[in-house]
């Protein structure tokens, strides 16, 4: 099964963070054991989750640079199954810290091996930018989502995070694939946010999710609360369409889980067969 998956867009206001916290919750709310890990330096997913920003510390920032141990930083949280790994402002210079040293663009990958046995998936929300940080994100990665809104700087954001993508790949050969792109704060009954989503689908055809996420004031209230928006206001429209995000992406995970276990032995195979020639 595909475990470790950011959640990417250069740019901001595409509802990153409110995808990684309920699309975490919901695959916790589906029996899952999951891992958020906020790499972003504002710690909005770890507010939003109702960690005090006094209380942020230790957070991803001091395992990255190895000032705290993993198992000391991570976080049980009332929600079953679920545990967290907080954002803070340390993260705001991890580019300079993380820059000179040996396998920069590793660091995360090796907090995710270490925990692979104890989770089901790993959700990262990663901050709107270009940085060492969504490189990491990027080469732990199994597979990441891009949320996207319906506005032309949302699309630009997309393009340019390909092409790092594409940098990724063509300079240390590691990169996931898209798992899915997602349509997010979409106004109701608007033809002109419809007539991007037509492009985006045409565009990137079964990469998008066939679930849209609507503008909902629910949405945009449950972080001041502290709570997902399945605690806030469990009979929105946000909770319904976060729901049905969680089964497509559960669907994908097992989907694409299967093809990876069929290449993994049929490698198996074929070394066996070498080694028997």
């Amino acid at each position: 099964m595909l475990q470790t998956i950011p959640v990417v867009n250069n740019k901001g206001g595409v509802a990153k963070t409110t995808t990684s916290i309920n699309l975490s919750v919901g695959l916790a709310r589906q029996g899952k054991r999951v891992l958020l890990i906020d790499l972003d330096s504002q710690g909005s997913a770890s507010l939003a989750l109702g960690i005090p920003r006094a209380k942020l510390n230790p957070s991803t920032a001091d395992v990255l640079f190895g000032d705290a141990s993993l198992n000391r930083s991570i976080r049980d949280l009332s929600i079953p199954n679920l545990d967290l790994l907080t954002g803070s402002l340390r993260l705001s210079n991890a580019d300079t810290r993380l820059g000179s040293t040996e396998h920069r663009e590793q660091h995360l990958k090796r907090i995710v091996d270490e925990v692979n046995d104890r989770y089901d998936v790993v959700i990262v929300d990663c901050a709107p930018s270009t940085s060492l940080l969504t490189i990491n994100a990027l080469v732990a990665a199994d597979g990441f989502i891009i949320p996207v809104s319906p506005s032309y700087l949302s699309l630009e954001g997309v393009i340019s995070l390909g092409e790092v993508v594409h940098n990724v790949r063509q300079n240390m050969g590691e990169a996931a694939p898209v798992l899915g792109v997602l349509m997010t704060r979409v106004p109701k009954h608007d033809e002109d946010a419809e007539a991007v989503i037509e492009q985006v689908r045409k565009h990137y055809g079964g990469k998008v999710f066939d679930t849209v996420i609507h503008k909902d004031p629910a949405l945009e209230s449950a972080p001041g609360h502290g709570e997902s928006i399945y605690a806030y206001a469990p009979d929105s429209q946000g909770a319904a369409e976060y729901e049905a995000l969680t089964r497509e992406v559960s669907d994908r995970l097992e989907r694409y889980g299967e093809v990876y276990r069929t290449i993994q032995k049929n490698e198996k195979r074929r070394s066996a067969h070498a080694s028997n020639s």
